[in-house]
């Protein structure tokens, strides 16, 4: 059973701890003060405030100097960061290995397949579309699941007489069909656990 904690995902902040690996920080320090004590990576997916907030990263840095800080150039260019990272594959430990690639956003944008306890570990979020860079069988996604398409159709039609289309923004994050479709994809068997992140408060 792994130990994990969705301290909070979607446009408001995002911040999740896998085991003893935190990713993102763009929420309040207090909010994830609890479970930074079991912690000792952070993994930064990208530049945007919902995913990096400032003053949490700068008190992270500070009061738990204990956690290392991994980020991709994008970030590591407006932050101070441990070790900027790009595709290349890396060890936290002899235990934990860590397999960064590209997404699809509107900046640089960083995903990761965590391999610990013999499990693989997907997480992606803020993304249109997913692509692993190893057909490998996945234990845990960590996925984003942003809106139902049927529910965003409709909407749309409403929206569109105004002037305003909702989809627009929409479209730049993954579905809850799309998350399905990679889910049931890329599985390892029956027993391998969807955790459905980023879902809109509007179009879920």
């Amino acid at each position: 059973m792994l130990d994990y904690n969705v301290i909070a995902s979607g446009s408001k902040g995002n911040a999740v701890r896998i085991g003893n690996i935190m990713i993102d920080c763009g929420i309040t320090f207090g909010r994830m003060e609890e479970d930074l004590y079991k912690v000792d990576t952070l993994l930064i997916t990208h530049a945007h405030s919902d995913h990096i907030k400032p003053r949490t990263l700068e008190r992270i840095q500070k009061e738990f100097p204990r956690v290392k800080v991994y980020a991709n150039a994008d970030v590591a260019y407006q932050y101070e960061v441990d070790k900027v990272i790009g595709t290349a594959p890396f060890d936290l430990d002899k235990h934990r290995h860590v397999i960064p690639f590209e997404g699809v956003h509107d900046v640089p944008v960083t995903y990761y397949i965590i391999q610990m306890d013999g499990l693989n570990i997907l997480y992606a979020t803020d993304t249109c579309m997913v692509q692993t860079p190893e057909d490998m069988p996945i234990d845990y996604f960590f996925l984003e699941s942003n809106y139902d398409e049927r529910k965003l159709r409709e909407e749309a039609k409403r929206y569109r007489r105004r002037g305003y289309d909702p989809a627009e923004s929409n479209l730049r994050h993954l579905s809850t069909q799309k998350c399905k479709e990679f889910y049931f994809v890329h599985r390892r068997d029956k027993e391998s656990v969807l955790i459905e992140l980023h879902k809109s408060s509007r179009f879920y």
